[in-house]
């Protein structure tokens, strides 16, 4: 598959990347949802250097990524509890 050069914008810079071209949109939420994070913890700490704002929007975004995973996980679990119970419910009623 044929990769496409996009250009993205972090903390006014400039980065070109290369991806899929089903990949694009992705990746451009993907900068301005990083883009901002950077902005929040610049906010909360203006002397912090660039590459240490880098680090600690990466170690939150990840925290939330594995919270969320987690949580998707539970759900998951949960609905095939629902679904064995659903069988079960359904089992019960045909032989009645």
């Amino acid at each position: 598959m044929e990769q496409e050069q996009i250009t993205v914008i972090i903390q006014d810079q400039e980065y070109k990347i290369k991806c899929n071209p089903d990949q694009v949109e992705l990746l451009q939420k993907s900068a301005v949802y990083l883009d901002m994070k950077m902005s929040e913890v610049k906010t909360m700490s203006p002397s912090m250097a660039k590459e240490k704002i880098a680090v600690m929007s990466a170690l939150n975004t990840v925290s939330l990524y594995l919270s969320q995973e987690e949580q998707v996980k539970e759900y998951s679990d949960a609905c095939e509890e629902i679904d064995l119970l659903s069988e079960s419910l359904r089992e019960y009623g045909t032989d009645q």
